[in-house]
């Protein structure tokens, strides 16, 4: 059991995620209601092993007795007792306790890298949705420069009398177009960022790179490791039930001082025992729930398997493919600027008019978006199969 427990020492930390992405999650850790709630549950299995170990299987008591005939005969008979009893394990019954105080400690010591995973998971989302949300306010911003850059161009040319009025209208319209989409990505922005900052408390992002792809599967794998941990302690209990038939016995030890009618006294050692007989109305009930935690343990740690076997096999393949359409994307936007630079060429020429200098703009605005987006793409499907693999920043 003390080996099953030092195997989650590892997950704690990992190299394989940049310093800023684990201080995120650290800092996220430690603002996790859950957290605290399992950190507490520490103190409660600690507890639990410190009573397994006990000589006694619950708390002594103390008894005080007086008989005498003072309301009756009257006769001086009088007697006291004074005594002392406690519930003592019977055969096995101890160790099974010991053995279940144990399965608890590693169970709670595995949900607690459970839960870490699952909030690691939760911060590489919420990072990459900051990212992706400035990608998309920087490039509107850029395309909106590049539009004021291309009105005020065109509005010289219609003091000049190269080009119509209506042609600097279109223009100026782009450009309050494009100011709109700005300011409807500043708030986008914003609120990715509030949210990451409520969730780490981290007021501000650092542009990540995306993770290096750790090269096989955590093991032990969080999830799986919080499945069979849950399986050992539903197994623990039973182990209980089936060594607990009934309440423990109660030995007990007395002193008994009797003083009868011709005021003689004597003193005696009393020993007593008490036996509970088991019946089937309390111990049925107690296996069976014992045997069904058992059942619904088993069922989710191989639901867990085959979760998480798909999620890699998913992840993987969203690896590929964001990395096959950022080549894609970024061939688009050199084609896209080429283009451009050639409408533009014309376009101050006379060559060609305002309306296809727009939608060349345009193109490479949509173009230059999608590179970005895609570059974000890649970081996310970075960190979701590290996520799949059960690597905690």
């Amino acid at each position: 059991m003390v080996t099953a427990l030092a195997l989650v020492a590892p997950l704690a930390q990992s190299q394989v995620a940049p310093s800023s992405l684990h201080m995120a999650v650290e800092a996220a850790w430690q603002r996790s209601p859950q957290a605290r709630t399992l950190t507490a549950r520490r103190n409660e299995t600690a507890a639990g092993r410190e009573a397994a170990q006990s000589w006694i299987a619950g708390s002594p008591t103390i008894g005080l007795s007086q008989r005498s005939d003072r309301w009756t005969d009257r006769t001086g008979v009088r007697e006291n007792e004074v005594s002392l009893a406690a519930p003592i394990w019977l055969p096995g019954q101890k160790s099974a306790r010991q053995n279940q105080a144990d399965a608890n400690a590693l169970e709670l010591e595995a949900q607690l890298a459970n839960a870490k995973l699952s909030l690691a998971g939760e911060v590489r989302d919420r990072l990459w949705s900051v990212v992706a949300a400035r990608e998309a306010l920087d490039e509107a911003i850029e395309h909106q420069r590049h539009l004021e850059a291309t009105a005020d161009e065109v509005m010289r040319r219609v003091k000049a009398g190269d080009l119509a009025r209506t042609d600097g209208l279109l223009a100026q319209q782009e450009v309050f177009a494009a100011k709109a989409t700005v300011m409807d990505a500043q708030v986008k922005a914003q609120e990715a960022l509030v949210r990451y900052t409520a969730l780490t408390g981290q007021p501000d992002v650092e542009t990540p790179e995306p993770e290096p792809l750790a090269a096989a599967i955590s093991d032990p794998h969080p999830r799986i490791l919080a499945a069979r941990a849950g399986i050992q302690s539903a197994q623990a209990s039973l182990k209980v039930v089936n060594k607990t038939r009934s309440e423990p016995p109660t030995l007990a030890v007395a002193m008994r001082r009797e003083r009868d009618a011709s005021t003689a006294t004597a003193s005696s050692v009393v020993l007593a025992v008490q036996i509970p007989i088991g019946t089937n109305a309390r111990n049925r009930p107690l296996e069976t729930a014992a045997q069904t935690q058992i059942a619904s343990a088993t069922a989710e740690a191989a639901q867990a398997e085959v979760t998480l076997n798909a999620d890699i096999n998913v992840a993987k393949e969203q690896v590929a493919a964001s990395q096959q359409a950022l080549e894609a994307a970024a061939s688009r936007l050199d084609m896209a600027r080429e283009h451009m630079q050639l409408i533009d060429k014309a376009f101050r020429l006379g060559e060609r008019g305002l309306v296809d200098q727009l939608r060349a703009q345009t193109l490479l605005h949509e173009a230059a978006t999608a590179e970005r987006q895609q570059r974000v793409a890649v970081g996310l499907a970075h960190a979701r199969l590290n996520q799949a693999l059960g690597i905690i920043p």
